[in-house]
């Protein structure tokens, strides 16, 4: 099980065919903080192949059908449907 399998979870029951969440909002999905490389890199929030990579968190949105454009400067990710 994933710490961001809440967000998948919430990924995978949107309709619509994007979602913005602030930072704050994922946190609050997940119940911890993000790790400070969400905040530092956009490479975090990369919408890596979910079988090529260790990366749980790009999992978490790929798998559910989705790909993540961040604003780190404004805190904001737009999830939107593949």
């Amino acid at each position: 099980m994933s710490k961001y399998d809440p967000l998948k979870s919430r990924l995978t029951a949107f309709r619509e065919d994007s979602l913005a969440l602030s930072f704050e909002e994922i946190e609050g999905l997940i119940g911890q903080p993000l790790p400070p490389s969400s905040r530092d890199y956009d490479e975090w929030w990369s919408n890596e192949d979910p079988k090529k990579t260790t990366h749980s968190q790009s999992k978490a949105w790929v798998t559910a059908g989705f790909t993540a454009e961040v604003d780190r400067l404004r805190r904001h990710v737009t999830f939107r449907r593949k």
